[in-house]
């Protein structure tokens, strides 16, 4: 900005104010409304209208409006601040903010089916609507630091314009530019998400519990390392206990994210298929639930085991532990039962519909088979440890 001939014109402090008092309010959010079992043709225009505007005119004016914000405050190469035009700005974008979110709040909320009878409804369904409501969120968490940022920027530089090559200054640039882009990058996503059918949905979220399972299980290979072991008072057989409950986790936590894999990678697996689009949303939400469900079982499982690691004290945990697998178990056979029911095998230039529903059959009966005997596994060592009545006292005190 030093070769830049400047000549800032700043906004009136009730401007500014105006526009960071405006940010205050975007906590604010509607309940749901009113659940019918079938939405009349009226209400259900409304929801295919209030979608069709986020697709073609609310959203894309969001995104939009990124680059020109990032122009009217000078962070452009060759290009000079126009704090007047940053305020039009921000007040515009303030304004498709609002916007968007009453007609998403409009088509996730407004008039609800019943989500066991809407599988008509295609992308008017509850769950398909109800997922818009993550835009809100996602909007808010990168337009909100956008938006804040601005404001702050021209506040600053109007206490004290003949500072704008200060290290602070240079630091806000950064800070606008990280935040400009980080919004842009956000809205490129959700307008793909708009697109995105309920497998994909589903899909995205098995996906991110493979990453989370990852961490679980580097968690309990460090609980079966031998440093860890050694260290356990003297290997009391409680110790040992734990250690051989802990080494019969991993291949359960193995199998998940196998699970896991299959299911939300299917596009590039030699096992084709898609979702039955004709599912309900209490069905579709199941299925969307179920990868959270398991991780957090498993998250628990592994905090027993580690905190009788730790103090060489079960007491109760063993009834804890049992429930864990035997929840994650039933999550499992629930999930797998839609899977076998709802998935239609898809044909490749290397089989036929029939050799691929096959197939993915076989595939999905073997896993259920691992699964069992890693189960029954860890359920026979803890049954065989209680049945030795070696309940363990906490350790004396000093």
């Amino acid at each position: 900005m030093a070769d830049m001939e400047v000549n800032l014109s700043f906004p009136a402090d009730s401007v500014l104010d105006a526009l960071e008092n405006r940010l205050e309010k975007y906590d604010t959010e509607r309940p749901p409304g009113p659940t019918k079992e079938v939405l009349t043709e009226e209400e259900l225009a409304i929801k295919i209208a209030r979608l069709d505007e986020l697709e073609s005119s609310l959203l894309p004016s969001i995104q939009n409006l990124v680059g020109p914000l990032v122009t009217s405050l000078g962070l452009r190469p060759d290009s000079n601040p126009n704090f007047e035009s940053t305020c039009n700005i921000l007040s515009t974008l303030d304004e498709a903010w609002w916007q968007t979110v009453l007609s998403i709040e409009s088509a996730a909320f407004g008039v609800i089916p019943d989500s066991t009878k809407d599988h008509h409804l295609k992308r008017c369904k509850d769950f398909t609507c109800s997922q818009l409501i993550n835009i809100i969120s996602n909007l808010k968490r990168h337009l909100f630091p956008l938006l804040k940022c601005a404001i702050l920027f021209m506040k600053s530089l109007k206490v004290s314009s003949d500072d704008v090559e200060r290290i602070s200054y240079r630091n806000q640039q950064s800070n606008l530019r990280y935040h400009a882009a980080n919004a842009s990058a956000m809205m490129r996503e959700t307008m793909k998400s708009l697109h995105r059918s309920d497998f994909q949905i589903i899909q995205d979220k098995w996906q991110e519990q493979e990453a989370s399972l990852d961490r679980l299980l580097l968690a309990l290979t460090r609980l079966t390392g031998p440093r860890l072991v050694r260290r356990r008072n003297g290997a009391s057989a409680l110790s040992v206990h734990v250690v051989e409950l802990a080494k019969l986790s991993l291949p359960l936590i193995k199998l998940a994210r196998t699970f896991s894999k299959q299911v939300s990678r299917t596009t590039t697996s030699k096992l084709l298929f898609t979702l039955d689009t004709n599912l309900n949303s209490k069905t579709l939400s199941r299925l969307h639930k179920h990868p959270e469900s398991i991780e957090t079982c498993f998250s628990k499982l592994i905090s027993v085991l580690y905190t009788a690691s730790i103090h060489n004290v079960l007491a109760d945990g063993r009834a804890v532990l049992r429930n864990w697998v035997q929840n994650i178990s039933q999550t499992f056979e629930s999930t797998l039962l839609l899977l076998v029911l709802h998935l239609i095998p898809l044909a490749s230039l290397e089989t036929d519909r029939d050799s691929a529903g096959n197939n993915f059959k076989a595939w999905f009966a073997a896993w259920h088979e691992a699964w069992h005997r890693a189960v029954d596994n860890f359920l026979n060592t803890l049954q065989r440890f209680e049945r030795q009545n070696q309940q363990p006292l906490a350790p004396p005190r000093a």
